[in-house]
């Protein structure tokens, strides 16, 4: 079978010392100097800025801390790595980490994926909403309002000073100055007519693939990610199917699709279809 042979490492050294934890206990001004997060990935244009100073093209392995920001461009994706936690960005997302007494992300706009299996996730704001919890869920914020689901564990959600617990499969809107919507099923995943499937599709590098699926959601995000790893490198919302992609590394990888409704709510993923890219 292909590996994946990209030829930056991005899993390398993917976890980060508990520099968080002393960061959220540190005496003021110490927490400055220790890092927050690491940059474990980073696809396409992706900015870093620091404190009081302009933004600047993010790296791998560059590390995050209190008082600074990450953006993505219109087809990125970075991930971040904290100590309990990883919060993957979509394109056209912005989250800072405010220097504030409590240790917090702010989404300002976009797509985050929160994975926190062995704790409560830090708690992720936005303008609308307060997301915390622990498993995996999807932060969206468009416009004015806050849309999260929940893909695994639970998740708590609050705004206008009321609050929501949303279990595996639930989601809520949180618009501004308002409580949570009622949780409420999210859009179940495409189930048939996905091209490539099971059978891996070989194509060579940068080759424009077309991925094919059955449903009638009124939108869809479909992600692109290495056989054997969690670690989403393309993220894109479409309208409908088809949809193209280009995958610019070898190795072997999967894709799967996500129906969103007419809320914008994001369901689970589909099965996995299989791409195997060879330069040969």
């Amino acid at each position: 079978m292909l590996r994946w042979t990209r030829p930056k490492d991005l899993l390398r050294g993917a976890l980060l010392a508990p520099l968080a934890l002393q960061a959220a206990t540190a005496p003021a001004g110490a927490a400055d100097a220790l890092a927050l997060a690491r940059v474990s990935l980073v696809e396409r244009k992706v900015e870093l800025a620091k404190r009081g100073a302009t933004w600047q093209a993010a790296v791998e392995g560059g590390q995050l801390r209190i008082g600074e920001a990450l953006r993505t461009g219109p087809d990125a994706v970075a991930r971040l790595e904290l100590p309990w936690m990883a919060l993957t960005l979509g394109p056209g997302s912005t989250v800072d980490f405010p220097d504030d007494f409590l240790l917090r992300a702010s989404l300002d706009g976009g797509r985050a994926l929160l994975e926190a299996q062995g704790r409560d996730a830090l708690k992720v704001v936005t303008a609308e909403a307060e997301v915390r919890g622990q498993g995996r869920a999807v932060v969206r914020r468009q416009g004015r309002e806050t849309l999260v689901t929940c893909l695994a564990g639970t998740f708590h959600v609050e705004g206008g000073g009321l609050a929501v617990a949303l279990s595996a499969g639930r989601g809520t809107v949180v618009r501004t100055g308002g409580a949570p919507s009622a949780p409420q099923p999210v859009p179940a995943p495409p189930a048939g007519g996905m091209w490539p499937g099971r059978d891996p599709v070989y194509a060579a590098p940068g080759q424009s693939l077309e991925l094919r699926w059955k449903g009638d959601a009124p939108a869809y995000q479909i992600e692109l990610l290495p056989v054997g790893s969690d670690v989403v490198l393309l993220q894109r919302d479409v309208d409908a199917p088809p949809a193209r992609i280009e995958v610019p590394w070898e190795g072997a990888f999967r894709w799967r699709v996500s129906a969103r409704d007419e809320r914008g709510l994001e369901g689970p993923p589909s099965e996995d279809g299989f791409i195997a890219v060879d330069a040969k």
